[in-house]
């Protein structure tokens, strides 16, 4: 054994560069393509086809390597907007907890704005007003009117588009708010 390891020798970096180009252009190496390089570099056709072969096997785990790394990469990524649409379920899930809390609280009230039976147009004048007020002098319920600014209120849940008409039947599907004041 000892004798063999004597014998082989490092290749040159011109025989490893024309090696690698031609690994390049073909990654099999047939038997004439083989002889050729073997002339060419003046090394046993042998040692060619194991350069070859090494060189295959170097390239296989590479390509493992670099797909590792892009797996890791899209693994990482959706990993994060996962924990990011975890907190938004959450955050969500506490919103419609708190509206439904309002709107049974909301219910446990007498309407906002009641009708009484005579108002001031028709002459009667038994105490009864079209103000929209209560008679204990409240404005409505106040869990409605929170929910409702809370509604408005929150940026992250406005459309980010605006479409011309909100019963645009071509338009997606979301709730649209629009600013009395803005013009059109």
């Amino acid at each position: 054994m000892g004798l063999n390891k004597a014998r082989k020798k490092r290749l040159t970096g011109v025989q490893v560069g024309l090696l690698e180009s031609s690994f390049n252009s073909n990654r099999r190496l047939d038997a004439q393509r083989k002889l050729q390089l073997a002339t060419a570099l003046s090394l046993p056709p042998r040692q060619v086809a194991i350069w070859y072969q090494n060189r295959r096997a170097r390239h296989k785990n590479q390509t493992i390597e670099l797909d590792y790394k892009t797996i890791q990469i899209k693994l990482d990524s959706t990993l994060v907007e996962k924990e990011r649409l975890e907190r938004e379920v959450d955050l969500l899930k506490q919103q419609l907890h708190k509206a439904h809390e309002m709107l049974l609280t909301a219910s446990d009230y007498p309407p906002a704005f009641p009708l009484s039976s005579h108002s001031a147009s028709d002459g009667g004048d038994d105490g009864g007003s079209s103000f929209p007020g209560r008679m204990d002098g409240s404005w409505g319920s106040p869990p409605i009117e929170e929910l409702y600014a809370t509604c408005l209120a929150s940026p992250e849940h406005q459309p980010e588009k605006e479409y011309p008409h909100p019963h645009d039947f071509w338009a997606p599907s979301v709730v649209y708010f629009k600013n009395d004041t803005e013009e059109e």
